[in-house]
């Protein structure tokens, strides 16, 4: 099935690249994010279900077919709402992510995946911060020297977070 909106130029690219994500090693896992509010006028009257789902339909129209005909791999949009929720792709997502990090560091899968929220969260919420108040070259130096001094993943999600 072609879809005649995709983009096709060479400079098309995904916001995440990954090899052998779902299961076979050599192929690419290719992944694009999008973030709306589901209280903007557009997706204001539409129930949050099909929000998520038309903006997952966005996303593969304007990349699967590439991705699948030129690249050879795999696409899945991240549709996260400014309100916390994510598409039930992203979900999917979320859960072999965790249980791929929890198989390689033997650890258990729920500690996993709190993890991954976390660290998901403060790096939203640092986003947002800096839209809002821009960058501040010293607040950007400490989380690069508190990165360097963290001992585990879980130290590095909670200095990150420091705001």
């Amino acid at each position: 099935m072609a879809l005649c909106s995709a983009i096709t130029t060479d400079d098309a690219r995904v916001d995440i690249q990954a090899t052998g994500f779902w299961g076979d090693r050599k192929q690419r896992a290719f992944f694009d994010v999008k973030v709306f509010n589901p209280f903007a006028k557009s997706f204001r009257d539409i129930p949050l279900a099909k929000c998520y789902k038309r903006c997952e339909q966005q996303k593969k129209r304007a990349y699967e077919e590439r991705i699948r005909e030129v690249e050879h791999g795999s696409f899945t949009p991240l549709i996260f709402s400014t309100q916390g929720g994510m598409s039930k792709e992203t979900t999917t997502m979320y859960k072999r992510l965790a249980s791929l990090l929890s198989s390689k560091r033997s650890e258990p899968y729920s500690r996993t995946i709190n993890w991954i929220r976390c660290r998901i969260g403060f790096a939203l919420l640092r986003s947002m911060i800096m839209c809002l108040r821009g960058a501040r070259s010293s607040h950007l130096h400490f989380i690069r020297n508190s990165a360097e001094n963290c001992d585990s993943p879980m130290d590095l999600a909670i200095s990150e977070g420091r705001i």
